[in-house]
């Protein structure tokens, strides 16, 4: 295998769970096996882009570690801001009130009710001024909010990506907050599209995976 081949898929996906049945098993048989920064073995597929085209159908994946209410508390962080386990940073602090500053979230509501076909309605996690001095940074770099065929859809994009650990948390969240956004604007909840430039397994999640691959092929 060319290291090219491990560079570039697109998933249409039903809902969350076939998208990480998916992409699990585009990065384990088609991934390269490299060493990161902080010396751990991955197992990546660069630049994984998957279309969930139903997010609030079978929303959790039988064979992840997360259960109904984690996957509730992970949302609600993401949604309010707030960061009751005070850890250095959340998503939903970053979108909430960015730098101290902005509330990210109200201004794609905004952008969104003011204007249908805005293509402005983009929150951002990444604040350089803490980001390029720190070693833990956000994953989850851009969410976007489009209205198109009278739906609010959401594309994010994320650095690096824990599919097999993170993924099915991520999604749920996301899935939480598209609704939250779309309700404001008062229209339906669309698509959500992940791009995941560093889509990967850790080596101490291969056994696990390898069995779930076998087991759903």
């Amino acid at each position: 295998m060319t290291h090219d081949a491990a560079i570039g898929r697109i998933i249409k996906a039903r809902n969350i769970s076939d998208a990480w049945y998916r992409g699990l098993n585009v990065i384990w048989n088609h991934g390269s096996v490299i060493t990161d920064e902080r010396g751990s073995q991955i197992r990546e597929f660069m630049n994984l882009m998957v279309v969930i085209e139903d997010p609030y159908s079978n929303e959790i994946p039988e064979d992840s570690a997360w259960n109904h209410e984690r996957l509730e508390e992970y949302a609600k962080q993401l949604i309010t801001g707030e960061n009751v386990q005070d850890f250095e940073y959340t998503y939903g602090q970053r979108l909430r009130n960015w730098d101290g500053k902005v509330d990210q979230i109200e201004y794609v509501i905004e952008k969104l009710t003011n204007n249908k076909t805005t293509r402005r309605a983009t929150a951002v996690t990444w604040v350089p001024t803490i980001d390029t001095e720190v070693d833990e940074v956000p994953c989850m770099i851009v969410d976007d909010f489009k209205i198109r065929d009278e739906k609010v859809h959401l594309t994010t994009l994320f650095r690096s990506h824990d599919f097999a650990g993170a993924y099915p948390a991520n999604l749920y969240g996301l899935s939480k907050l598209l609704e939250y956004v779309a309700d404001e604007v008062g229209l339906a909840p669309g698509t959500i599209t992940t791009m995941s430039v560093s889509a990967h397994i850790y080596d101490h999640d291969w056994d696990k995976i390898e069995k779930i691959i076998k087991g759903v092929q």
